[in-house]
């Protein structure tokens, strides 16, 4: 008894101030009774779960480098708020601005570059071109012909000399036949990975960064959803194909990329580094307003989540939303089937078949509820798509490594650049519109009709949407 009794205590001595943490941190009723239970009724095992996959929070040390982040709005004068009343976006702006402490900056330049046979040669050439530093944060990046192309121009740069750093994520180093970090470093570049699969950060086990950004010299940079593998390269290989686009940017936004990088590497490393910044003599490039998006589990949580509710409520006209992953939580759900109600064009576009199947069925699941509100989804043919664009009235546009899933959303560390621009806008239209013609529409009556064995799988499968 007294065995019993001493391991009775242990438990409660443990899961208690975890069931505190739940009912405080998890906003979600039924998620904080899920987790509740389950350390509760699974002595020690639950509370050993809910430390690892409970917890996704990380306390950043950023201090310097979030003080970056508000030089780029000193800069370029943007202390004022960039949304008057006269705007016809005036409403999107003020939400935005509320949830993101970044401001919009002017004379952006942003060029979309579609699939790896586009982007890949442009920031080899950047890399190769560059004359004070470049830094890459990736999620994949593969040991394959591509990715030999990379690590020789980062090698080479290095001893010109030229300032590189690269970020790999860990998890994200799986996906290689071996780690390129490894070639990396004995070549010269410094490297860093994110969260490494170590037992000090066991609790950041199932975190990920899966940000894309590379920026050299403070002059040139690139942003998307583009991991580094051949298979973006379409026209070069026949299996494994990923479609995707990756933007190129000039201009004043690239400081606040860099600011995100000295504050990643930093939390990596524990060692600052202090990048160049856009010159204020240059000529500004373009005519888009843009800023960085950055959202993880830390200071930024649920950035992303209040920036599509303000551009949903807002819009006026048209939504449309390509993404590879679709699994938007109910409120998110519930903000698209309202704006479709009231007379908003909302389209969605999605893969036919996605690389992971069971992530496709847990889609499928609410294909029902959002279509018999008037939302609008299309299934893209293969090759598998990876694109990550929304599209608001035409002129709104946010891009970047985020997916629509709730990994994207709570667990993963993402970069997304907002932009203000006509121009910009129409062209990610054009290329919205290219897929979807070639895209086959989902139709309720044969959703409805679908085999319940089907149905079950699917709704059984969007049961675990919060952990896909």
């Amino acid at each position: 008894m007294l065995g019993l009794s001493f391991v009775t205590v242990l438990h409660l001595a443990i899961a208690l101030p975890l069931c505190g943490h739940a009912l405080l941190r998890k906003e979600q009723e039924t998620v904080a009774f899920a987790w509740i239970a389950l350390i509760l009724l699974s002595p020690f095992v639950g509370s050993a779960l809910y430390g690892v996959f409970g917890i996704n929070r990380v306390e950043r040390k950023a201090r310097k480098v979030r003080s970056g982040f508000g030089g780029a709005r000193r800069k370029t004068g943007a202390d004022e708020p960039s949304s008057p009343s006269g705007r016809a976006d005036a409403r999107l702006l003020r939400i935005t601005e509320s949830v993101n402490d970044l401001p919009f900056i002017l004379g952006n330049h942003v060029t979309p570059l579609i699939n790896g046979d586009a982007a890949f040669p442009v920031m080899l050439h950047a890399i190769e071109n560059a004359r004070v530093s470049i830094v890459l944060s990736t999620y994949i990046f593969e040991s394959d012909s591509l990715g030999e192309k990379f690590v020789t121009a980062l090698i080479n740069a290095s001893r010109r000399p030229v300032l590189v750093r690269v970020l790999v994520d860990d998890v994200g180093l799986l996906y290689s036949a071996h780690a390129v970090d490894r070639d990396l470093r004995a070549g010269g570049v410094q490297t860093a990975r994110f969260i490494p699969r170590e037992l000090r950060f066991l609790r950041m086990f199932n975190l990920r960064n899966h940000r894309k950004i590379l920026v050299v010299d403070g002059h040139v940079g690139f942003i998307g959803g583009m991991n580094l593998r051949q298979g973006h390269i379409v026209t070069s290989v026949r299996r494994g194909r990923i479609q995707d686009i990756h933007f190129q940017c000039r201009g004043p936004v690239l400081d606040q990329m860099s600011s995100l990088f000295e504050e990643d590497w930093q939390f990596a490393t524990d060692h600052e580094i202090e990048l160049p910044r856009w010159a204020q003599d240059h000529p500004l490039p373009g005519d888009v307003e843009a800023r960085l998006v950055p959202d993880g589990p830390d200071h930024r949580s649920e950035t992303l989540q209040w920036l599509f509710l303000g551009a949903i409520a807002t819009a006026q006209h048209s939504i449309q939303i390509m993404t590879p992953y679709f699994i938007p939580n109910a409120t998110l759900i519930s903000a698209l089937a309202v704006a479709a109600m009231r007379g908003v064009s909302v389209e969605v576009l999605v893969p036919e078949r996605t690389n992971i199947p069971f992530i496709g069925w847990a889609m499928a699941a609410n294909f029902e509820q959002l279509m018999s509100h008037g939302v609008k989804i299309y299934l893209n043919p293969p090759p598998f798509d990876h694109s990550k664009v929304m599209i608001v009235d035409g002129n709104w546009s946010l891009v970047g490594s985020t997916n629509w899933d709730q990994r994207s959303l709570r667990l993963n560390f993402e970069a997304n650049l907002e932009c203000l621009d006509a121009a910009l806008g129409a062209e990610l239209q054009a290329y919205f519109l290219a897929k979807k013609a070639k895209a086959r529409q989902v139709l309720l009556e044969a959703v409805r009709a679908a085999p319940l064995y089907v149905k079950l799988r699917n709704n059984f499968v969007r049961l675990f949407a919060s952990y896909l």
